[in-house]
This record gives structure tokens, sequence and C-alpha cells, in this order.
């Protein structure tokens, strides 16, 4: 029978399309939890956004260490279906344990049980990535089936990105469209969407049990490579007066290891020191989903009648991809050729230095972005605001910083005060028409907080200053949102209800006579407000992620009011990321994709899965980077941390340009022409392994 009579009589295996699923499902979990893992940790564990940001790529980092463990395992002593198992099912445990601990009950400790949650699921997912794509693989009869094993790859690698697309855009919406457990958002539900793919996941994967190809577990070559390196030193170092004298350290593990095996090894040595400078292109690439995350959160999303949450802009990096491989291999490598720019080293070099310009325009943006943040107190200084919640100006004797008089209806805001925090005196008089008694009051500065103070009058007629609980919270929403609060003066003993009203939309909350309320938070509308029902401002447009306070004032006869901006909206558009977006994109399929085909092309069969690892673990220690930096906390602006990725990057290219100009490419293509096949149709498991 000819070869290709003999491929067409073997059956596609059916058992790919439980694995191809399968990978779909534990790739929306993934990504969907990852999506806005970010924003959880800030908003509901109310960790600040250094910590959330080292918090979040340590768990990225191990998400990509684990993987040598799951190749170890899969490969020594369980086999890859039982691993597979084994560990989906400790990554359902994590989804279910992290969902639960985002309702964020008072009785449970959420904290410990979300980075519980957490750890489960990096040693899920990590254990389990070297060993899906591989294990399809095995369902093949080869080099009979390579073309239809490339094919599967394909769809395997759609499958990826399909799963990360859907759930980088919809999870989301869950979290920010949906209100659970009296919080504002619901993580609970975003969150456990993700732990219900896992465990459909899961149970996908088993029923295709009867129709898989399972191939028994042997030693693996990762354990060979590292026994290697080890009896080489033993010997070298405690035995090397006792045997003959070596041209290389690694052949003294000749007495237990083959030449074949030492020559391999060589030749992925001459790799991974390459592979030194790579890590920080994942650095900057990562933070996709926390730095860059955080400086959306800044931004206006406000685009046609829809308002792009900030997570959502993760969104993009998987719709790129599908979009710029096929033009990249159509127009932008051939154009690249046409300049000399056609071996991988070059591309990488490339790419790389693309990752630190998309930083540069990232420093650009924020630079804009920070104009609307507030000012805040530094060490030993603290700053006041004086509302003035009465419907006439209210005169400070002794002026503070120079300001004598605050408008009706209005704020003073004293910045940079010296902070003793001992009390200060002043004396306050109102004009008329409000026959108000004069007073001294007293205020304290705190050391690096803001404090709100407001005037108010007492029922014997004489005016009176008062606080409201806790210090000023000028974070802005994380979801664009506008925060307002109220300051009430009134004679009128009867709470009121204040509401914010937009079309069908009505916001309300109750405020006490001579009192104040917490924060509501408003969409980005025009609204009416009314109290008890009855207008008292019109057609007010709140802005996104504003912090706003209302100054409501009852003289007997109506309500008046007035709003006043002390933290000011987000002006720079969230489109504006694109452009940074779109280059670290592009950056990622000139690097990533180049550095897996050039760590393919440069190993020798047997190696090849060291290779693989080798790579996945360049991106756990590019997150360490990240959280080395972030927990040094060099500098106060993020516009300047940006710019520091941006020339570490470029340093570290230099540094990789030097080291490739000492390699010299091997070609392994003729060394088993046997395997040629084997080895064409291998090549998407690494691009696979990586991509999920």
């Amino acid at each position: 029978m000819k070869m290709e009579d003999q491929k067409k009589a073997l059956p596609y295996p059916k058992s790919v399309f439980f694995i191809i699923s399968n990978e779909f499902c534990e790739r929306f979990s993934y990504y969907g939890m990852k999506t806005v893992l970010s924003l959880y940790l800030t908003t509901t564990l109310h960790y600040n956004e250094n910590e959330a940001t080292i918090l979040y790529h340590t768990f990225a980092m191990l998400c990509y260490f684990f993987p040598l463990f799951g190749a170890i395992i899969a490969d020594s002593f369980f086999g890859k279906f039982n691993t597979i198992f084994y560990l989906s099912i400790v990554y359902a445990i994590g989804n279910i344990v992290l969902s639960f601990a985002s309702t964020a009950f008072q009785t449970i400790p959420y904290k410990e049980l979300s980075l519980l949650g957490l750890l489960l699921i990096s040693i899920g997912t990590g254990g389990i990535k070297p060993c899906v794509s591989s294990f399809g693989g095995d369902q093949f009869v080869l080099p009979d089936q390579s073309l239809q094993l490339q094919r599967f790859f394909s769809i395997f690698y759609f499958s990826i990105n399909a799963g990360s697309l859907i759930s980088t855009f919809f999870t989301p919406i869950l979290r920010n469209n949906v209100k659970c457990f009296g919080q504002d958002s619901c993580f609970p539900l975003a969150f456990g969407t993700p732990a219900i793919l896992m465990i459909v996941s899961v149970v996908i994967f088993v029923c295709g049990r009867r129709l898989y190809v399972i191939k028994k577990p042997k030693e693996n070559v990762i354990t060979i490579f590292f026994n290697c390196i080890a009896r080489a030193l033993k010997n070298k170092f405690f035995h090397g007066s006792q045997v003959e004298k070596k041209s290389y350290w690694l052949e003294y593990a000749d007495d237990r290891f083959s030449h074949q095996q030492i020559s391999d090894i060589k030749a992925v040595l001459k790799v991974l020191y390459l592979f030194i400078p790579v890590p920080f292109f994942w650095a900057l690439f990562d933070q996709q989903g926390s730095r860059w995350t955080f400086q959306a959160t800044n931004m206006d999303g406000r685009l046609f009648g829809y308002y792009i949450k900030p997570d959502q802009m993760q969104v993009m990096n998987p719709l790129l991809i599908l979009l710029f491989i096929p033009i990249f291999e159509l127009y932008v490598y051939p154009l690249l050729t046409r300049i000399r720019i056609k071996r991988p080293l070059q591309k990488l070099t490339l790419g790389g230095f693309m990752a630190a310009a998309s930083f540069v325009i990232s420093a650009y943006v924020e630079h804009y972005v920070e104009q609307s943040y507030v000012a805040l107190p530094s060490a030993g200084q603290g700053h006041v605001r004086l509302f003035n919640s009465l419907n006439c100006a209210v005169h400070l004797n002794p002026p503070i910083n120079n300001v004598d008089r605050i408008e009706a209806l209005s704020m003073a805001e004293f910045l940079h005060l010296s902070a003793n925090e001992s009390e200060r005196i002043t004396s306050i008089s109102a004009d008329q028409p409000c026959n108000l008694k004069s007073a001294e009051v007293h205020f304290t500065v705190y050391d690096e907080k803001t404090k709100s103070y407001f005037i108010n009058q007492k029922s014997d007629k004489e005016l009176a200053l008062y606080a409201p609980a806790g210090y000023d919270n000028l974070k802005k929403d994380e979801d664009g949102n506008a925060k307002i609060r109220s300051f009430y003066n009134s004679e009128n003993l009867s709470p009121i209800t204040l509401t914010f009203s937009a079309g069908d939309k009505q916001i309300s909350t109750v405020i006490n006579p001579k009192s104040y309320s917490e924060y509501v938070s408003l969409e980005s509308e025009v609204y009416n407000v009314l109290v008890n029902g009855t207008v008292v401002l019109e057609n007010i447009s709140i802005n996104p992620a504003e912090i706003d306070v209302l100054l409501l004032n009852y003289n007997g006869t109506k309500v008046v009011g007035n709003i006043v901006n002390i933290v000011p909206p987000n002006e720079v558009h969230m489109l504006w990321q694109l452009p940074q977006i779109i280059i670290i994109t592009a950056a990622e399929i000139m690097f990533s994709i180049t550095g897996l085909e050039f760590s393919f092309t440069q190993a020798p069969e047997s190696m090849k899965s060291v290779l693989s690892s080798a790579w996945l673990l360049t991106v756990a220690f590019g997150n360490l980077f990240v959280v080395v930096i972030s927990e040094i906390e060099i500098f106060k602006s993020q516009v300047y941390e940006f710019l520091l990725f941006a020339g570490l990057m470029v340093l570290d290219m230099l540094l990789f340009v030097w080291f490739s100009l000492k390699y010299q490419y091997t070609d392994y293509s003729n060394s088993n022409k046997k395997d040629d096949d084997r080895v064409t149709a291998s090549m998407p498991t690494l691009a696979s392994d990586l991509s999920s």
C-alpha cells in the first residue's frame, strides 16, 4: 500500500474534539478570571495599586513556573491524562474558592481565601500547560497523520484565542453591570462563570476517556538535562583529580551519560545563554493586565453611548493577534526580508525595541492622564477643605493661607499645610442675610491626610464647624463612575431624600439635617437633583470618574444647592491606549512566535521539550522583575516608572544583540531524516504551549 493511501485509511481521531473543547473552556476560565483580577485586588481586597501589581505578577509568575513540574510529573510519574485530570480538579477548586471569597462576607477570611484560590489556580493552569497540546498530539499516528496533526494545532490555537477573546470581553461586563451581595459590582459572578467553565472543562475531558490514546510515562528529558549537569559539576569539582581532564566541563558526566546526550545538552546551553535577556520582554508585556489596566481606570471610556470598562481594553490583544498573524506573514516579514531583517535573532531584537517603544508611548499618555489626578499631601503635610453649606459668604479671621472669605455654597481648599496634628483655631462670621452669630472654631491638619470640614449652624443661630468621620477618600472609581457626596444645612429637623434622576434612572439616598451623606456612585450622565421630589438643580453634567460635593441649604422657603468639583474628571479617552497596545502586540508576534521558532529549530530533537520549558520560565522570571521593581517603589509618578521599563528594555536588547553576535546557527533538519514529518508536525505544539 502506498504511503498516501495509508494516510487516507487512518480515520481522524475523534478524541481530539474533546481536547479542543476542553482547551476552549479552560482558556475562557483562565483569561476571564485574570482580566478582572487587578481590579478585584484593589476594589474588593483594598490593596493599593502597587500592592495589587505585585500580587498580580506573582500570580502570573507562578502560572509559568509550575509548567516545569507539570512536565516532569506527566512524563515521569502519572502520565499526561492523569496529570491533566488531577490538576484540572485542583484548578477548578481554586476557581470555586476565589469565587466564594469574592463575596467578601465579613465572617470569612476573604483575603486569605482569595490568595489560596489564586495559588490553586496557578498550580492547576501551570501544571497542565505543557501537557494538553502534546496529549492532543499523542492521538495521531506519525508520520502518517502529520497533515492532520498540523490542522489539529491550527484548531487548537484558534480555540485558545477564541476562549481568551470571548472571556476578556464578557467577564468585565459581568463584573460591572451586575450588582450582588451588597456591592456595586459582582466579582462572584465574574469569577463564578470561569469556575463553571472550568468544571465543564473537566467533565468534557473525562468524557473522552475511552477514545484517548494514553501513553505510559517514561523518564523525562528535563530530569535527564538537570541530572547530566549535576553529574558533570560533581565529577569536575569533587572528583576532578581522579578523572581524566576534559576539554569541556559537561563532558565530566560521560561516566553516566552518552556522548550524544552530552552533545545535545551542550547545544541547549548555547541557546539558554541567549535566553538570559529574554525575561525582561515579558516584564513589559504582562503589565497590560496590571499597570495599563490601572491607567485605563483614569481615562474616559465613553464611546457612542457605550462605556468601555478599563479591563475590557485587554480584549484588544487577542483580537489584534488574530488580525496581525496573516498580515505579518503576507506583508511585514517579506518587507523586513528586503531590508535584510530575516533571521530569528534579528526579529527578536526588533520585537524587544518595539516593546520599549510601547512603554515610551504609555508614559506619554500617562503624563496627560496624571493631570486629572488630585494632589496628595506629602510627609509632614496635610490638606484641608472647608465647605460653606450656608446661603451666604463666610469670613475667616485670621485668614488661612491668605484666604479670608468663602463664598456661599462653595469651598476653600488649603494644600500643603504643616501637619503637627494639633488643633488650629480661627473665627468665622457670616454675611447677611444669614444673620448668624460668629464663632471660634477648631480644626486639625493630619499628616499625609486630606480632611474635609463643613460650616453649618447650630439651633441657637450660632455658626459651627462639623467634621465628617474619617478622612477624604479621593481615589477615583475603578469603573470610571463619578462619586458625589452631599452636605446639608437646614433648621428643619426632618431627614430628606436626595435623588439623582436621568431619564428612567434614579439613584436616591437619605440625609439627616445638619449632616452629610456617604459617596454615591453615578454613571456619566446629565442629571436633575431632587430633594423630597422637588427639583433643586437641573441638567447637571456628571463626567467620568470626577469626585464632587453637593452643598444643600434650606433657607426656610426652599432648598438651594451647588455642586463643587474636588477631583477633576477623566478627560483623556481610553482609546489613546490603542497605539501602545498595537505596538506591543506587534512586538509579541515578532518576539514570542519568532522565539518559539528559534527555540525549536536550534534544539536537538531530544531536547526540544527542555527549551520549550525554558521559554515558559522566561515568562515567570519576567513577572518576577515587575514584582521586584514594584516593591522598591523607585518613583511616585507612573510616568517615570514606564520610562524606566522602556530604558531597561533598550539596555536589555543591546545586551541581547551583543550575545547574538557570537551565536552560530545550527541546522538540525538533516540530522534525522526519518523523523522529518514528526519534527514538522510537532512545531505548533510549542506555540500552543506558550499561548495557553
